[in-house]
């Protein structure tokens, strides 16, 4: 399935005049390197920086994919609790300070100056539901008027990030992969992928979502400004990009494992981040970053050897049947006087056709993977 992030919002109706919620939005999307390992997965994580959020009652974000189980969606919050963490995510020196609001709440300084507040929003302030039908369903998590009124009277920025586990196995709507057709050939398949993140196009949003917004007091968040950031191994070659990018990077070694951990599959010294953003006087309505890639996995090592093995008994199958037929063919003898012959061709050729669809099927099976 593609289609677009949508993020919108409802609003208390006599506060909203003058107090337009705005927000500057960061994607990190962490491609995962290990495509066919079990509990391996892809991250999405979102961040939002509210400017504005005295009106706001409810904040949603719409995933263009299902959230099989809760348990995916988590707050960063004690992550950037590190200093080093912190500073990474924001590309400047930063620093924690204690804890407030119950310790759901501390202050990001940056040389005694007050940049922001970073928030935390714990399980029973959000919500997580399906709605649509058939393949149109999608995942929308939603910050409800509890987590906002917490805020309310706080002066200054807000900060706060969430992170979403997608299965490395499970199509997420941004990654579609062009497998080579003769992959159970090889035990090391490259591949061509195309990352395409979209964020509040509306013609991509699913029917689901378009009806949720046309709902009174529900409309598109106004964004400032967007950073997107494509994190993927340092050995996978982009080809080509829509639009160019603002900067890519090495990530800096040691700096990136705490915000990580727990995750398998990720080396952050060995791989490399892309960045993309708009911004401009006016809201950003809209935004597209489309990317391929060539990758390089290893391939069904079971299937690899299976087809090994077939190959080969094509082979003696194809020899045995031709021994067999030149012997018949010099001594020209009848079936009856030459039975073994006559039995050795017959069980050689029923040993190739049984081969041909068996590695048939194998193909098959491997073509119909995502």
């Amino acid at each position: 399935m593609r289609g677009s992030i949508a993020i919108w919002h409802e609003t208390i109706a006599e506060e909203a005049e003058g107090y337009a919620p705005s927000v500057e939005v960061h994607i990190n999307i962490w491609r995962n390197g290990e495509r066919s390992e079990r509990d391996h997965f892809d991250l999405f994580d979102i961040g939002f920086r509210f400017k504005e959020l005295r009106s706001l009652s409810s904040l949603s974000i719409g995933l263009p994919f299902i959230l099989l189980r809760k348990e995916l969606v988590s707050d960063l919050f004690e992550n950037m609790r590190d200093e080093s963490t912190l500073s990474a995510i924001f590309n400047e020196t930063l620093s924690p300070g204690e804890l407030l609001n119950d310790g759901h709440m501390f202050q990001a300084s940056s040389e005694k100056r007050v940049q922001f507040f970073v928030v935390k929003c714990p399980e029973a302030e959000r919500e997580i539901r399906e709605i649509g039908i058939g393949e149109d369903r999608v995942s929308v998590i939603t910050l409800t008027d509890t987590f906002f009124n917490r805020l309310r009277g706080n002066v200054g920025d807000h900060y706060f990030r969430l992170r979403v586990k997608v299965p490395a196995d499970q199509s997420n709507g941004f990654v579609s992969t062009i497998q080579p057709k003769d992959a159970a050939f090889l035990s090391t398949i490259s591949t061509n992928e195309v990352v395409e993140f979209r964020l509040n196009e509306r013609r991509n949003f699913s029917p689901a979502i378009r009806e949720k917004i046309r709902k009174s007091r529900c409309s598109l968040s106004n964004i400032s400004a967007i950073h997107y950031f494509l994190i993927r191994d340092m050995g996978v070659e982009m080809t080509q990009a829509h639009t160019s990018f603002k900067k890519m990077r090495l990530l800096e070694p040691g700096m990136w494992d705490g915000y990580l951990d727990g995750c398998l599959g990720f080396s952050p010294d060995k791989m490399i981040i892309y960045h993309w953003s708009a911004m401009g006087d006016k809201p950003v309505e809209s935004f597209t970053a489309l990317a391929t890639f060539r990758a390089y996995y290893t391939g069904n090592l079971l299937s690899y050897a299976a087809v090994i093995i077939l190959l080969g008994a094509m082979g003696s199958a194809v020899q045995g049947f031709g021994v067999a037929l030149l012997s018949i063919i010099k001594l020209g003898v009848s079936r009856s006087e030459n039975p073994g012959a006559y039995e050795i061709l017959c069980s050689n050729a029923a040993v190739f056709l049984l081969a041909v669809a068996a590695v048939s099927a194998v193909v098959r099976s491997l073509q119909r993977k995502p």
